[in-house]
């Protein structure tokens, strides 16, 4: 009787390897024969998958969507109140630096690549609208400082936060120091520093 193949696993198992390359050399580093080396298959298998490496691409941006919302809803697991979730999806989002630096960094090589390309540009622009309408409706839910205009401090506090996990890859500042700052921002609306 032949094997059975998983091949939606098989399939994310090669965009992993994308998104590793995708973070370790950018995504010019990425080609069908690298991501083969890299997933340790056979580059006629990464071709059966993938027609060509805007396919493998494509593919690797939504694995990397899925992968990062996957990170945020563990982190929400206990959240107790909207101030909570709006607190626990920015730590969620500093914590890349030093939980899933690989998504944080194949992150930063989508953002260079969607300049010039419309498509990734798309995809990357409907996450982050996504993401802002969500901090956005969050913010308004809870924020009790007087003139909070909602949709503003939902770009300050994802700017924020995105900046720190950053500073927190890089070694700039820790995780705490980093918590720090966010948490002064949120009382600067009128959140709880810790919810």
């Amino acid at each position: 009787m032949p094997k059975q193949v998983d091949h939606a696993a098989r399939r994310a198992e090669i965009a992993h390897a994308a998104l590793r390359l995708c973070a370790r050399d950018g995504l010019a580093g990425v080609s069908i024969g690298r991501v083969a080396q890299e997933a340790g298959v056979s580059k006629g298998l990464v071709q059966h998958y993938f027609a060509a490496k805007a396919d493998l691409l494509r593919a690797s941006a939504h694995l990397l969507r899925q992968e990062i919302e996957h990170h945020v809803r563990a982190a929400l697991q206990d959240a107790c109140d909207p101030a909570d979730t709006l607190r626990r999806t920015l730590l969620a989002v500093v914590e890349l630096g030093v939980r899933a630096p690989v998504l944080l960094l194949a992150g930063h090589a989508f953002l260079a690549r969607s300049v010039a390309d419309p498509e990734v540009r798309g995809l990357y622009r409907a996450g982050g609208d996504a993401v802002h309408r969500e901090i956005t409706a969050l913010v308004a839910a809870t924020a009790s400082g007087p003139g909070v205009d909602a949709g503003a401090e939902a770009h300050v506090l994802l700017g924020l936060a995105r900046g720190l996990a950053d500073g927190v890859l890089v070694g700039e500042l820790g995780v705490a120091e980093a918590v720090a700052v966010l948490d002064h921002q949120l009382g600067r609306i009128g959140l709880p520093a810790d919810s």
